[in-house]
This record gives structure tokens, sequence and C-alpha cells, in this order.
């Protein structure tokens, strides 16, 4: 049974063909089963997208450094809302210190 940790903000910057912008992103922790899973998502303007050449795939570089993947279900379009939520995939950790060591924002406290 997944039990929900903790939803932490960050500040990162998200890469788009060749140009890095700073964005702000959202994590959200659970455990489930002892393991722990995180997964980011991020409210972006469409507009702003568009004019970037954003279609469906973009690359989130976290606090940290690391780089993880963000995509929104279809191609984005005028058709959108003008707040596009780009999600990246549940990422897997076998422990807490796993998971804080790539989302350091998280404060979990004792685990």
């Amino acid at each position: 049974m997944a039990r929900h940790l903790e939803n932490a903000d960050g500040q990162g910057q998200i890469l788009i063909g060749e140009r890095l912008s700073p964005v702000a992103y959202q994590v959200a922790a659970e455990e489930v089963d002892g393991r722990y899973q995180a997964s980011v998502s991020l409210h972006v303007p469409r507009d702003w997208l568009l004019k970037q050449g954003f279609k469906s795939r973009a690359t989130l570089i976290l606090a940290n450094g690391d780089r993880t993947d963000v995509s929104h279900d279809t191609p984005v379009g005028t058709d959108d809302n003008v707040s596009v939520i780009l999600s990246g995939a549940s990422q897997p950790f076998r422990d807490y210190v796993s998971l804080v060591a790539k989302f350091p924002e998280l404060k979990l406290g004792e685990a």
C-alpha cells in the first residue's frame, strides 16, 4: 500500500532544444512496501512553450544538477490550457538516502 510522504518545491531549469530557462517544479514522494518513489511536475505557460518550439518532451535540470525527462501526453497546441502541466515518470528508489540524494528539496526527517 502506498503512503504519501511529502510534496516539495524546487527551482531548476528546463531545456528545450538548446535553450535553458529557469522554472519551479514540484516533487511528490511516496513509500510503497518499504521502497520509495518520487515524481516531478511543473506548470509552464502554453504560449511560452510554443515560442520555444516545444512539442511534447523536454529535459528538467533539477536543483542538484541531475536531469530528468518531462513530457505532456500530447503535442502542445493553441487548444491546450494556458498553463500546461509537464510530468516526469515515477522514479523508484531503494531507500530514503537515495531518494534525498536525487531530491534534496524533500525534507522528510526520519523516514
